[in-house]
């Protein structure tokens, strides 16, 4: 009589160096989108210049796209991070990208003949909405590049290998949290209650119907 046992199931491969800068270039996306959402809030919250309805539609493809590789940064605290999880992760992020691009790039020919002077202010000579064209048309290839470069990229276990990224991934997902939800309370204070919001705001609706 003969027994038969179950064969061992066959183990992750361990992350090489290429892995884990495939997990920091994830973490640094993601605070790279959230670093720019920062710049605009310099200028709605420090010279009062509000958004009109395309920038704050950009700003959420900007969030879009960062929870793309925030999915995979999550995931790899709990584990390996698959091919499939890695891939679907940078798909997000193109995705929102290339729409995000679409609104910026609509926004950059809408002010682009003079003597348009743009909306609001600019950052050395370019008005926000350039800059965000450019941070999407950057998204692209970036997260391209990381699907091309699977195997390489791919986190596998790097995190539970590296203490640094696994205190570095609960602060990453934190600061992102933080923008998604700060942005969506400066919506709401924008609009109010009203079904839409002015195409040129001049204040905080919320506010104004209050006092």
């Amino acid at each position: 009589m003969t027994s038969t046992t179950a064969p061992a199931p066959a183990l992750a491969p361990a992350a090489r160096l290429s892995n884990r800068l495939g997990l920091w270039f994830a973490h640094a996306y993601v605070l790279g989108m959230c670093a720019t959402i920062g710049g605009a809030y310099v200028f709605q919250f420090g010279l009062w210049e509000y958004p009109c309805p395309m920038c704050l539609l950009q700003r959420m493809f900007m969030l879009l796209s960062a929870l793309g590789p925030a999915m995979i940064v999550a995931r790899s605290r709990k584990g390996p991070v698959t091919t499939a999880e890695f891939a679907s992760g940078w798909g997000v992020a193109i995705v929102s990208a290339l729409i995000g691009g679409t609104v910026s790039g609509a926004q950059v020919l809408m002010h682009i003949v003079p003597p348009d002077p743009g909306y609001a202010g600019a950052l050395f000579g370019l008005h926000l909405y350039t800059w965000a064209a450019i941070t999407f048309g950057l998204a692209v290839p970036a997260g391209a590049v990381n699907l091309v470069l699977t195997r390489s990229a791919q986190p596998l276990d790097a995190a539970q290998s590296s203490p640094a990224l696994r205190r570095t991934a609960a602060i990453t997902l934190g600061v992102l949290a933080f923008f998604a939800v700060t942005n969506l309370l400066a919506c709401f204070f924008l609009q109010g209650f009203h079904w839409q919001m002015p195409g040129d705001p001049t204040g905080y609706q919320f506010f104004a119907d209050l006092f």
